[in-house]
C-alpha cells in the first residue's frame, strides 16, 4: 500500500511526539534523506552492480539491512 507524502510526514510526526524520532528534525528532511538513501540502489544501477560483484553480502536483504542501520545511526532515538 502506498502511503502518501502527507501520510508519511504525519506518521513522522507521531513518532517525534511518541518520542522515536529526535523533533529537532523537520519530517520533511526526515522523508527527503531517507528516501535519497533508499533510491540509490534503484537511481543508480552501476552501484547495484558493484554491489553484487564485490560486496561481502551481495543480497538485496544485505542492502536493505545497510539502509536500516544507516538511517538508525542518522536519527537515532532521542534519549
Amino acid at each position: 500500500m502506498d502511503i502518501p507524502i502527507a501520510g508519511k510526514l504525519d506518521q513522522l510526526r507521531d513518532a517525534q511526539r511518541t518520542g522515536f524520532l529526535d523533533p529537532a528534525w523537520e519530517p520533511v528532511d526526515v522523508l527527503a534523506l531517507i528516501n535519497q538513501i533508499a533510491m540509490t540502489w534503484a537511481g543508480q544501477p552501476e552501484i547495484a552492480a558493484a554491489a553484487a560483484d564485490q560486496a561481502v553480502a551481495p543480497s538485496i536483504a544485505a542492502r536493505r539491512a545497510a539502509l536500516v542501520a544507516a538511517v538508525e545511526r542518522m536519527f537515532p532515538r532521542p534519549d
